[in-house]
């Protein structure tokens, strides 16, 4: 949708003149929409990170594995259609998890991590629920792992793996 703002005849001195001209609907915009014409992907991921180095707050250093289940979420009104998977949202929801898992660390020692695996698996699921990417995916955390840090096991990666049961 592309707005222009064009002066009246009647008022040229002030912005009460003003007014809107639009072309598109509003109907077909939303804070997150896409394009009616791009094709959907609804296969439902797993976002896999393994070996995240987290500093706690006693300077220690963890490791964390954590997997994500991402899933695509379908309409509750039969007119809307579901906005499926993005993979350009991949980097941004990777950054979220990373950032929410670090400013966790931050605030917690190494000892609560390695025993409070609810409460990162909270964590990261809170993060994705608020974070303007991925929005039209449920994110809910299937495992996670915190082990002490270990420099023969620090292989940081992450991927995106289609699900395919």
């Amino acid at each position: 949708m592309t707005c222009a703002v064009t002066p009246t005849p009647e008022d040229s001195l002030g912005f009460d003149g003003w007014s809107p001209r639009c072309a598109g609907t509003l109907l077909d915009m939303g804070l997150f929409s896409r394009h009616a014409s791009v094709s959907r992907d609804l296969r439902d991921r797993d976002y896999v990170l393994t070996g995240c180095p987290l500093v706690a707050h006693d300077d220690r250093v963890v490791l964390v594995d954590v997997t994500v289940r991402l899933t695509v979420r379908h309409p509750t009104d039969e007119r809307d259609v579901p906005l499926g998977y993005d993979p350009a949202d991949e980097r941004a929801m990777h950054a979220v998890c990373v950032t929410v898992l670090r400013l966790m660390a931050e605030e917690v020692s190494s000892e609560d991590l390695m025993v409070g695996r609810a409460g990162v698996a909270e964590a990261v699921e809170r993060a994705l629920s608020f974070a303007p990417v991925g929005a039209g995916l449920d994110a809910r955390v299937t495992s996670v792992d915190v082990r002490p840090y270990d420099e023969h096991l620090l292989a940081q990666a992450h991927e995106f793996r289609i699900v395919t049961s």
